[in-house]
């Protein structure tokens, strides 16, 4: 449990607001899409991107300060501001983003999209044959799909995320009056966006409309008696932040049900509503969203702009994305040789997805199919849709070994997914258990038991990422591959911890949260502190994905004024200011946002020329530190630490996708190099060197052939 620290000596203004912060965050994911030099596609990918992360925001962040706001709660946050004054901020620095995501969209993605081929229509634009041909595809697949819900006084559930038209229907009684009433139509997310049409000059290889440029061409289907007089677009956010109560729960599977249910119905927190809608009908969408009580915000443009991720992945336009980095498969593994084998031969650190996760999935395939091995225990917090992880576990259960998996039900958006996962388990004779009374399983682990010689080896798999093939390929993450025998009786004593209510023992190597990994973390930094307060060098490097945590901070704050050398490297949120004279000026902050998301987290302290090297699952975040189950994997492989060491070098001297955070919270780009000096991009330098150790294994011989002379 969080340790007992000193009182806190910092003001509020040593502290930058976590929220604020995170919205800083997608600015500078939405400057890589305004990035001229990207092809046109890759921009629009970032685009989506930003729009999905502020959907997730407000369904998890402004959902929890929207409760605090109704309790009437005034405490202030570690930067000072109370809920209302966030709030209020919020809503101000989000409707200045969507006006940028809007002018970079209309004012050079799509003019650029059209520029190569791809060209979004609308109406007006549209030829008599193209409408025919709209109107014929809305009849088969459209109108027989959508219901119009009447809206009276009870009003109708409008489901989060997704897209609505309100319209307001007209009918002339016979006395010559005209009755007006309002209809809803909600678009599933089964129909897709962008309905794909003959383009008229031939010009262009992928012409579209959007779906609700479709449903408004033709809606007066659906009311043959009646005048379609208005209608608007609208999108509603529901607060998501609601979780288990499971100190008291006997079913967690059952409670995590109502708790998907709960969610459908829970209060809007952000109302979106196309620029233009009359305002009876922006009226009436505010009531029915209890609008009140939400973020309102007027789009000047399309909603939803998630949808561009199917744009950005439109197959034959090749040439307006990024050339591929393929994954490589480090050189330690030899052709069709068995990943007991490889470990055994030594420690294997991968740099995903530089080097490929294939290694990881191939040992627990492997292990499911090999006689030898006896047992299976792993976490599984996020999977993929399709997971060859899961089905190995599945054929391991089925062939009677003993295969104990804990699945997180609390795993935010991957409640409903996990629990399919876990029946599946379940059916094929595995263990399974829902997670830790109270907290969220968040360790990245996998530990194998196998017979050798008579005796039993433990094989691990540790990691800063999740067991996800999909996201593998997208997120930088590191896995730490293992068969110590010290490791092996912690990954036991571990699982036995988690899923057996042991009491909590000390390990010999690795460190737990909530019961030790904040103390073993400050202990370091402050064993660097009272070096440079003996005179001795100093040095700190943290990589992680955010920093938010009071008393660690403090911490690096004392580091920082002692005179130990901290560099940080902050993917998202960073509480932290560095650079503040008498508080941080030891302390620099980068932040990298490339094609790849920077996930693994790395912490190196020097000690005295002999670095101490960790991996872990946890970020310096309250929650992951007190509230969820993490761990801290010490690596103690010379050449791993070496390789981990590099990684936060390369990534400290990048001036091609690094920005700089400055003591007044703002980010800024690196300063460009001098004319001679090259540019120095981290993630392009790791696909290359992953690149030329593959080519370096497939040049060197497997057979040393000696040279005979003739005669």
């Amino acid at each position: 449990m969080p340790s007992e620290g000193p009182a806190h000596r910092f003001s509020d203004s040593h502290f930058i607001n976590r929220e604020l912060s995170w919205l800083d965050f997608n600015e500078r994911v939405l400057e890589e899409a305004a990035r001229a030099e990207l092809p046109p596609l890759e921009r629009v990918k970032f685009l989506a991107i930003t729009a999905s992360n502020l959907d997730e925001f407000f369904m998890v962040r402004v959902g929890a300060l929207q409760f605090l706001r109704e309790q009437g709660r005034r405490a202030r946050d570690l930067s000072g501001l109370t809920p209302s004054q966030l709030w209020d901020l919020i809503h101000e620095r989000t409707s200045a983003f969507i006006a940028r995501q809007h002018d970079l969209l209309n004012q050079q993605l799509l003019p650029l999209l059209r520029d190569h081929g791809i060209r979004r229509l609308k109406p007006e634009e549209l030829t008599s044959a193209q409408r025919a041909h709209l109107e014929e595809h809305f009849l088969e697949h459209i109108f027989p799909v959508l219901s119009p819900i009447a809206v009276e006084d009870e009003p109708p559930s409008i489901p989060a995320l997704l897209l609505n038209v309100l319209c307001s229907v007209g009918v002339r009684e016979e006395d010559g009056t005209s009755v007006q009433r309002f209809v809803l139509f909600t678009i599933p997310s089964s129909l897709p966006r962008h309905i794909p049409v003959p383009d008229a000059e031939g010009g262009a290889h992928h012409a579209y409309v959007n779906l609700e440029d479709v449903l408004g061409m033709f809606q007066q289907h659906y009311f043959p008696s009646e005048t379609v007089t208005a209608s608007a677009l609208f999108r509603i956010s529901r607060n998501s932040d609601i979780a288990a109560e499971d100190e008291n729960v006997s079913d967690l599977a059952s409670e995590m049900e109502g708790i998907l249910d709960k969610r459908l119905q829970s209060p809007a927190i952000r109302v979106e509503i196309q620029e233009g809608a009359r305002r009876e009908l922006t009226a009436a969408i505010k009531t029915m969203c209890e609008g009140a009580k939400a973020q309102v915000f007027t789009i000047p443009g399309e909603l939803d702009l998630t949808a561009y991720f199917a744009i950005a992945a439109l197959p034959g336009f090749d040439a307006l994305k990024v050339d591929a980095w393929p994954s490589q498969t480090p050189p330690q593994i030899e052709p069709g040789e068995a990943m007991f084998d490889v470990i055994r031969r030594g420690d294997l650190l991968l740099h995903h997805p530089y080097d490929s996760f294939e290694p990881v999935v191939r040992l627990l395939e492997e292990a499911a199919n090999d006689p030898d091995v006896i047992a299976i225990k792993q976490i599984l917090y996020r999977t993929a849709k399709n997971s060859r992880i899961v089905a190995a576990l599945i054929r391991a259960a089925e062939a009677g070994k003993q295969v104990t998996v804990l699945v997180e039900l609390k795993a935010r958006f991957d409640e409903a997914r996990n629990l399919d996962r876990a029946n599946e388990l379940l059916n094929a004779g595995a263990q399974i258990i829902y997670g830790v009374r109270g907290l969220k399983t968040h360790a990245k682990v996998c530990l194998i038991l196998r017979r050798e010689s008579g005796r039993l080896v433990r094989y691990m798999h540790f990691g800063t990422g999740n067991y996800n093939e999909a996201t593998a390929r997208l997120y930088t993450d590191i896995s730490y591959l293992t068969c110590r025998a010290d490791y092996g009786g912690d990954a036991s004593a571990f699982f036995n911890t988690v899923t057996g209510r042991s009491r909590f023992v000390h390990f010999q190597k690795i460190s737990m949260a909530p019961f030790g990994l904040r103390e073993r973390l400050l202990s370091m930094i402050r064993s660097e502190t009272e070096r440079a307060r003996q005179g001795d060098p100093a040095e700190i490097m943290l990589k992680m994905n955010s920093l938010e945590d009071r008393e660690m901070i403090e911490a690096l704050y004392d580091a920082s004024q002692a005179g130990v050398k901290i560099r940080l490297n902050i993917r998202g949120i960073c509480c932290l200011r560095p650079g503040v004279k008498g508080v941080s000026e030891n302390i620099s902050v980068v932040s990298i946002i490339d094609r790849y998301l920077e996930h693994a987290r790395i912490y190196v302290f020097r000690q005295g020329g002999r670095p101490v090297v960790f991996i872990s699952s946890a970020d310096f975040m309250n929650r992951n530190l007190s509230k969820r189950v993490e761990l801290l994997i010490p690596v103690e492989d010379k050449e791993a630490r070496k390789r981990l060491t590099h990684i936060l070098d390369t990534h400290f001297t990048d001036n091609a996708r690094a920005r700089v955070l400055h003591s007044d919270g703002t980010w800024h780009p690196v300063p460009l190099p001098a004319k001679k000096a090259k540019l120095k991009r981290s993630q392009e330098i790791f696909a290359r060197e992953a690149a030329r150790r593959s080519r370096q294994r497939s040049q060197s011989p497997d057979v040393l052939v000696p040279h005979v002379p003739k005669g």
